[in-house]
């Protein structure tokens, strides 16, 4: 923003400035330097107005100062040092007594030149110039070629008054001639072409020191002269700071928002933190709990491999078993049925012995025994039958617990993985939580910084045109502290050209008859 106001309030200082026409050194004031301090100072019907007028060497130091008192009134009493003073407006006498300067005319605007006895202004300019690397003078620098550089350097000068340091701000212009300068470089000049020439142009804020550089390539150097211009920084216009004050309330506004919803959300992650924190304890318990689980189902599916191994080694025994009651089966009716031989009953078989010897009673021992043969083979039968199907059911439940074992590994393994899941989650809801801690910090921060940001950024507004225009310090006569009612004070500042000596003409002599007026312009260096 300092950058801002600054460009504009040059630009507006350049706009503003009218370079005053060009005096001779010899006689620097005429009718039409005059009528120029008149248009570029403040008209005010209180007081006066004095245009100071420099003549400077080409090394910057004061050759002789000029200044042009400008009243309201043909009748006034003035105070100055003058060790001379001319009237500019009229034939009416102008009395000098020590530092009173009185005048009585009839002239509705009267105006008067007085030449300063002390030849200080309010700053030091110093003007070097280096050909090649050759620090020289204008005198020896004129008609010269080569790579040029032109130092222009202005600092206060503690002799003076500080208020006019303070208080105004310089123009410096810089014509250069393009038929005669190349290449030209002017870092923070305003630039500007006009019938052949370049003009720079530089603006020295109040209060500011200047160091300027100007470089060319040139060839039979000759230069204009540089002029500077002095005026106070007054600007008629009121700076609305209300857009920026606005906006910086909205940023107000919207850093305690944002520090609210920083606080709420912040809030909500320690919930986060805090619920995540228990989440993982009570996973670690399941995957634990889910470890025991597949060592207990590693043992069981041991166990029921070894049952179903067992179950089918005896299982195999079962035809052996069955084989041996049937023989023995067979043997029993074999010898029973040889020993009725002869005694008219049929031949007995597991199928009819029992509807045979139902029907004798006498053989009933008989039946008997061969019940007790049938009953056991047919035991036999059915332990083995058993055994077979408690066989199958072993190897299902093998097959079960081995697809128990390997799902609850699987499972385990995921469980695993979640655990771990969330073990970083809960590391990163923490780390969050930390950050979010310190970002509420921070927006705390903001909202306390701009909580004032408003009236702050008013007053550093101020503070800044403040410094660009040197604040308010009251306008002060240049020539004496006893001219109270000073309504604007101008400088006009010009340095004397470097020009290649050119020899002397000489011309024949003349009788001319002077008129009063002719006499007049004569004084003060002026041709027809």
């Amino acid at each position: 923003m300092k950058k801002i106001l600054s460009a504009i309030l040059a630009l507006t200082l350049l706009a503003a400035v009218v370079i005053p026409t060009f005096f001779s050194e010899s006689a620097p004031i005429d009718s039409t330097a005059q009528t120029t301090a008149s248009a570029v100072t403040t008209t005010n019907t209180m007081g006066k107005e004095e245009v100071v007028y420099g003549i400077l060497n080409a090394d910057g130091t004061v050759n002789n100062i000029y200044v042009v008192n400008i009243f309201d009134s043909g009748m006034f009493t003035d105070y100055g040092n003058y060790g001379e003073i001319k009237n500019l407006t009229d034939t009416s006498e102008i009395t000098q007594n020590g530092d009173v300067v009185t005048a009585q005319s009839g002239a509705e605007r009267f105006s008067y030149q007085g030449t300063l006895a002390a030849i200080n202004l309010p700053w030091n300019i110093s003007i070097k110039y280096i050909l090649a690397g050759t620090q020289m003078t204008a005198a020896q620098l004129a008609g010269k070629s080569g790579a040029l550089e032109i130092k222009l350097s202005v600092t206060q000068n503690a002799v003076i008054n500080s208020n006019f340091f303070e208080s105004y701000a310089l123009q410096i212009a810089v014509t250069l001639d393009e038929a005669l300068c190349e290449n030209i470089g002017a870092s923070g000049a305003t630039a500007a072409e006009a019938a052949g020439s370049r003009q720079l142009s530089y603006i020295v804020l109040p209060n500011k020191t200047a160091d300027i550089s100007i470089t060319a390539d040139v060839h039979d150097f000759e230069m204009a002269p540089i002029t500077i211009n002095g005026v106070k920084m007054v600007f008629d216009f009121d700076i609305d700071a209300s857009a920026f004050t606005n906006q910086f309330s909205e940023l107000s506004d919207a850093a305690k928002s944002l520090d609210d919803g920083a606080g709420k959300l912040s809030d909500g992650v320690v919930k986060l933190a805090d619920g995540m924190s228990n989440y993982t304890e009570g996973f670690k318990a399941y995957k634990d709990g889910l470890s025991s689980l597949v060592a207990g189902a590693a043992d069981l599916k041991t166990g029921t491999a070894s049952l179903s191994d067992g179950l089918t080694q005896l299982t195999g025994q079962n035809s052996v078993l069955v084989m041996g009651a049937l023989a023995i089966q067979q043997a029993t009716f074999d010898t029973i049925n040889k020993q009725l031989t002869g005694m008219g009953i049929p031949t007995l078989t597991p199928e009819n012995y029992a509807a045979v010897l139902s029907a004798i009673p006498t053989m009933a021992a008989v039946k008997a025994q061969l019940d007790n043969t049938v009953q056991f083979t047919q035991g036999i039968i059915q332990y083995t039958d058993g055994v077979y199907q408690l066989s199958s059911g072993a190897k299902e439940l093998s097959g079960g617990t081995v697809g128990l074992y390997d799902g609850l590994v699987r499972i385990n393994v995921s469980a695993q993985q979640l655990y771990d899941a969330a073990v970083a989650l809960n590391s990163a809801v923490k780390e969050l939580k930390n950050g979010l801690a310190d970002y509420k910090t921070g927006t705390k921060a903001l909202k306390d910084g701009t909580a004032d940001m408003d009236s702050e950024a008013i007053a550093q507004i101020d503070e800044m045109l403040a410094e660009l225009t040197g604040g308010d310090n009251a306008i002060k006569s240049f020539v004496s502290d006893k001219n109270t009612a000073v309504s604007a004070v101008q400088f006009v500042l010009k340095t004397a050209a470097i020009e290649i000596e050119k020899a002397a003409e000489t011309a024949p002599i003349e009788t001319v008859t002077l008129t009063f007026w002719d006499r007049i312009l004569d004084l003060f260096g002026i041709k027809k």
